[in-house]
């Protein structure tokens, strides 16, 4: 990863783009679906005044580390239950947590009586017991970190005002973790009087812990009781963030967005006078630049993945390194400058807070989490102008819906702004990258490219020429905002739309239809290969795609061209049918790829077949409307035909031996056409131009040339001349 993020930030500099700079002690306070319990200190450093604050608000507030894990301040976590009932008698404890369990079933109850069942609970219980590790966390972050930041910030701006009077308040008192807990409990039974509903369950979860109250109420006193509980609250934890109360109204307070800023803002400061000052010592790294060490790979958050550890290496590694007295970021040296500019790179172009499409995009990863796949980030952006628009959705869009824009609509103003680049800058070129997630704990870069513009020009012309491809073929679904059918008859995917559509293994079941589910054949790379089409790696991987697509698709494919004849569209669901539509431009552009044009091979006796049997399906089809069905079910619609028709139940003969096919169906489709001939009541002038298109079919075939055994360029044609469109042409009796 360093070194793929290294050429990353060196194209950066060479614009001049200068990233925000974040220290890496500084990490983010907020965590998804946690809410911030903002503590505001008085001069005696005594917790007076405490509000939760929402996830939003929190995830704009840093904290500053410690160099022991554990520590950091102003925010920092807070072990929690606050008190203990298990030195509580049962007798005492339960006729109040009755009463708490019926003023939680009830809306109305007045805030004054929940705050009086707290205090209760408050009297019943003793101060929670903290742990030896617990209370040195706690003070390295009160006292050590505090005296370490008063020397850092001796010399900050008013913009710090009230976060230098926080250190002051803080550093001035010797404040324990028992104190602390002390008067924080006080104050979160006070603020109960006022507190809406959800802020209650908080300072509940806070003050004693989850209380399960409707499962467990009768439990209560057992020892499976405690221990359940115990099991729930042994690594519970309230993120808090330190305050004061008696602050600067001129400047912003501590916890504030700004302020935060302006605390990474000085400590960056602080950082490059201490090179400064160790310029001497410094030594050249691995990557040749000069400068001292840094101590420690940082964890930038991006979007998507979140916190992404810059460099890192597993048990095996380790033990091999350490045995030549490589520890640490000495198994891989590089200078503080270099990995800070990695980083500021990283969390520049990876900013959750920019738009998605400009410079990150998630796109489908390789890692199944609870059956579900995880998302993984991709980062493009044009070297020369990293801002450009919308670069990351030229290569990371995928189209879920038939209402969505395909990719020859949603790329052309950008591919006409990039082409308008290369008459200034011929040379112009795009960086991709893909970070993944191999596992829960550790990311990597699964794809770091570079590409011309005028290649990404080119390629795009192709892709686009290659979705037309294939006879007209239409689906028909149904636009439910507008409500209105809809006809898809042309479609170009995106390039990531063939790993989405390769990547699917089908099963079928007679009540539910066709279901699929996940399963990696290619990769976000493969899919970029293909479409860039350049050399004989891009034509192998076509090649593996095109196998694989016919492999996976041709039973759902099979099922449309049933349904096409019958009109029976909703016998597949929409999913079901979007994804066909996707295979079929899809067939069209690999096609196009390995040079089979539908000019020549819609001329083929493979594709010949593949109509014959699509118009026996029809011409079947008619006869069950008008010989099998009775009168009053065709007046309702309803056609009385078999699941699978005549061409149908002929398909996979078809593409195994489509010699065995024929000679079949010429068994098999005479008493229809017998009765075709003859037949001169309603939709007669349909059904006799069944007949004798199947015959034109049959003076195109040329019998004594085909293949034994199918290959996958016959399949390909056979399964679009099977799903192609009927002409529509005016027929006579």
């Amino acid at each position: 990863m360093l070194n793929e993020l290294r050429q990353v930030s060196q194209a950066l500099e060479r614009v001049g783009i200068d990233p925000p700079q974040q220290h890496d002690r500084i990490k983010p306070m907020g965590k998804k679906r946690r809410k911030l319990l903002i503590v505001r200190l008085n001069d005696n450093a005594e917790p007076s005044d405490v509000e939760f604050v929402s996830e939003a608000v929190a995830g704009g507030l840093y904290r500053v580390e410690h160099g022991s894990a554990g520590s950091s301040f102003p925010g920092f976590n807070l072990p929690t239950p606050l008190l203990d009932l298990t030195q509580t008698s049962t007798c005492e404890l339960k006729p109040v947590l009755e009463e708490l369990c019926l003023s939680s079933k009830s809306s109305d109850t007045p805030g004054e009586q929940v705050h009086r069942i707290l205090a209760e609970l408050a009297r019943l219980s003793q101060p929670r017991k903290f742990t030896g590790k617990q209370h040195g966390d706690f003070r390295r972050s009160v006292t050590d970190l505090v005296e370490e930041l008063r020397e850092e910030f001796a010399n900050s701006g008013p913009e710090l005002t009230n976060f230098k009077r926080l250190i002051d308040v803080v550093g001035g008192t010797e404040l324990s973790l028992d104190r602390f807990s002390q008067n924080l409990t006080n104050a979160l039974i006070c603020i109960a009087r006022t507190a809406d509903r959800k802020t209650l369950s908080l300072t509940q979860d806070v003050l004693f812990g989850v209380l399960d109250l409707k499962k467990h109420i009768v439990d209560l006193g057992t020892v499976e009781y405690w221990e359940e509980k115990a099991k729930k609250d042994e690594k519970a934890n309230q993120p808090i963030y330190l305050d004061v109360v008696n602050m600067d109204h001129n400047n912003k307070p501590v916890a504030h967005q700004d302020t935060s800023e302006a605390i990474n803002k000085m400590m960056v400061q602080h950082r490059k006078s201490e090179e400064e000052a160790q310029t001497d010592q410094s030594v050249v790294d691995a990557f040749g630049s000069r400068g001292s060490l840094q101590d420690k790979y940082p964890e930038p958050k991006v979007a998507i993945l979140g916190n992404v550890k810059l460099f890192s290496v597993n048990t095996t590694e380790i033990r091999a390194l350490i045995r030549y007295g490589l520890r640490g970021s000495e198994q891989f040296p590089a200078s503080a400058e270099v990995v800070q500019n990695m980083k500021r790179a990283l969390l520049y172009l990876g900013d959750e807070k920019k738009e998605e499409g400009v410079t990150w995009k998630r796109i489908p990863g390789n890692l199944l989490v609870r059956g579900r796949n995880n998302p993984d980030l991709l980062i493009a952006y044009l070297e020369d102008a990293p801002d450009f628009r919308e670069v990351a959705d030229l290569f990371g869009s995928e189209t879920s819906s038939f209402g969505e824009a395909d990719f020859e609509e949603q790329t052309k103003p950008v591919l006409e702004a990039l082409q308008g680049k290369l008459q200034t800058y011929p040379s112009l070129k795009v960086r991709l990258s893909v970070l993944c997630k191999i596992d829960p704990g550790r990311k990597q870069i699964s794809l770091h490219r570079q590409f011309r513009v005028q290649d990404i020009v080119q390629a795009a012309r192709c892709w686009k020429t290659g979705a037309a491809n294939t006879p007209t073929i239409s689906i028909w679904f149904y636009d439910r905002k507008e409500k209105k059918s809809v006809w898809k008859s042309h479609f170009t995917p995106h390039p990531l739309d063939l790993t989405s559509v390769i990547n699917r293994v089908w099963s079928s079941d007679p009540k539910s239809g066709f279901k699929s589910s996940f399963q990696r054949a290619v990769t976000t790379s493969d899919a970029y290969d293909v479409f860039f089409a350049d050399g004989p790696i891009s034509e192998s991987k076509t090649r593996l795609c095109f196998t694989l697509l016919l492999y996976r698709m041709s039973p759902v494919l099979a099922c449309l061209g049933g349904v096409k004849a019958s009109s029976n569209w909703k016998d597949l669901s929409e999913p079901v049918r979007w994804q066909c539509r996707k295979a079929i431009s899809l067939l069209g552009i690999l096609l196009h790829q390995i040079e089979h044009l539908k000019d020549h091979f819609m001329e083929d006796s493979i594709y010949q077949i593949g109509r014959l049997l699509a118009l026996a399906d029809s011409l079947h089809f008619q006869y069950c409307k008008w010989v099998r069905t009775s009168d009053d079910n065709r007046r309702k619609g309803k056609v009385d035909a078999p699941s699978e028709l005549i061409g149908n139940t002929l398909f996979n003969f078809a593409l195994d031996s489509p010699i065995v096919a024929l000679a079949r169906l010429a068994e098999r489709i005479r008493p229809y056409k017998g009765w075709a001939d003859t037949y001169d009541g309603e939709d007669a002038k349909l059904v006799h131009w069944f007949v004798r298109q199947m015959g034109e079919c049959e003076r195109h075939l040329d019998a004594t040339n085909l293949p034994d055994r199918m290959e996958d360029i016959h399949k390909a044609q056979f399964l679009l001349g099977y799903l192609a469109d009927h002409p529509k042409t005016t027929t006579e009796n």
